[in-house]
């Protein structure tokens, strides 16, 4: 049997996910199914999530270079996971907190941020949504989560620019909760779950629904016309060049 891409642990009332596809912890269709899953076990008698991911990067985000094996219909279908998984976690009754110690890119960054609670690691941890680089617009979940959280000035710097920016620093700040050193980082992510258990768990899902409610069913309401042509742009003559391009540099590297 094959090394899980996704860990899932149960402990002491809540779990721990964990992305582990290897050094970059590039997403897949399947991989993003897998996580759906995890989050859907979650749902049952336990009480939060904390996301983990690797040392080097917590999710480099889509990976291209597979993404370009698939087909129209393939890539629509990848495009329509990572919303859903981002809805799974958004929509979660319970506390979610994630912690990276390494840098959360593209699809990456937005799984981080659909957590309620945010560590980052100190240091060169990077994050940001590169994906205009690359010849392609950031999806319509992960632009409008980002706006929703940092407010239209910084989400359309880095959207439009798709410049990586430090967790630590000033901008980085308007994203993340807690900034530690990295050896410490998912432990304070575990206290931060252990403060919030402490809580009514009714008076905290009430709480999060009014935080997320409408902008969720906003999000739904829109997300299959926005993949769509997500998807016929991904597909055009001179997004594949680019793609194929950005795919080519990301293997050296």
């Amino acid at each position: 049997m094959g090394v899980k891409t996704v860990q899932f642990e149960e402990t002491d009332g809540y779990v721990r996910i964990r992305f582990s596809n290897g050094v970059t912890n590039t997403f897949t269709t399947e991989i993003l199914q897998s996580f759906c899953d995890a989050v859907e076990r979650a749902k049952t008698g336990r009480r939060g999530i904390l996301l983990y991911g690797g040392e080097k990067f917590f999710s480099n985000g889509l990976d291209v270079e597979w993404a370009l094996t698939q087909s129209r219909s393939e890539v629509h279908d990848l495009f329509m996971t990572l919303g859903g998984a981002l809805l799974q976690l958004l929509e979660y009754h319970r506390p979610v907190v994630g912690a990276i110690r390494g840098h959360a890119a593209g699809a990456g960054c937005a799984v981080f941020l659909a957590c309620d609670y945010r560590y980052a690691a100190a240091g060169r941890v990077l994050i940001g949504k590169p994906e205009v680089l690359i010849g392609v617009p950031n999806p319509y979940y992960g632009d409008q989560l980002l706006r929703f959280l940092a407010g239209d000035k910084i989400a359309s710097d880095l959207i439009y620019t798709g410049r990586m920016i430090e967790a630590e620093s000033p901008v980085g700040r308007h994203l993340v909760h807690e900034i530690g050193p990295m050896d410490q980082i998912e432990d304070m992510a575990r206290d931060r779950m252990f403060s919030l258990l402490k809580l009514s768990p009714e008076a905290f899902m009430e709480s999060k629904h009014m935080r997320l409610g409408k902008f969720c069913a906003d999000l739904r309401e829109q997300m299959s016309a926005r993949v769509a042509r997500q998807v016929e742009i991904w597909c055009s003559e001179e997004a594949q060049s680019r793609l194929h391009t950005a795919a080519a540099r990301l293997k050296r590297n």
